[in-house]
C-alpha cells in the first residue's frame, strides 16, 4: 500500500514539475518562480523516496508526528502564497485604476 502511495506521489510531483516547466516555456510565469515550483516538487520527490529524512526532521524540531510537520509546513506554504497573491493583485488592481483613469481624462478632452 505505501509504495502505491509513492508511486502515486512520484507520478503527480513529476507532472507538476512538467506544467511548470510548460508554463515557464510560454511566458506564463517567471524565472524565480519556476525556481520555487521546481524546488517544491523536487523536495517532494525527495521525502516521497526517503520517508526518514522528514522523520530525523521532525524530531529535530521535536514534532512528534510526521503528519503534524508536513501539515505546519503546507500551512506555511499556503501562507506565503496566499501573501504573495495579495500582492500581485494590489499591484495589478493600482495599474487598472491608473488605466482606466487615463483612457476616461482622454475620452474627457475629446
Amino acid at each position: 500500500m505505501i509504495i502505491a502511495l509513492q508511486i502515486i506521489a512520484l507520478i503527480f510531483s513529476f507532472s507538476m514539475i512538467y506544467f511548470a516547466v510548460i508554463h515557464f516555456k510560454r511566458g506564463e510565469i517567471r524565472k524565480s518562480e519556476i525556481l520555487s515550483w521546481v524546488f517544491i516538487w523536487s523536495a517532494t520527490v525527495v521525502i516521497v523516496i526517503f520517508p526518514e529524512l522528514l522523520r530525523k526532521f521532525a524530531s529535530t524540531f521535536l514534532v512528534t508526528r510526521v503528519f503534524d510537520l508536513m501539515v505546519i509546513g503546507g500551512f506555511i506554504l499556503v501562507m506565503s502564497l496566499v501573501a504573495s497573491s495579495y500582492v500581485r493583485t494590489k499591484k495589478m488592481e493600482k495599474k487598472l485604476e491608473e488605466m482606466v483613469r487615463h483612457e476616461a481624462l482622454k475620452k474627457a478632452k475629446k
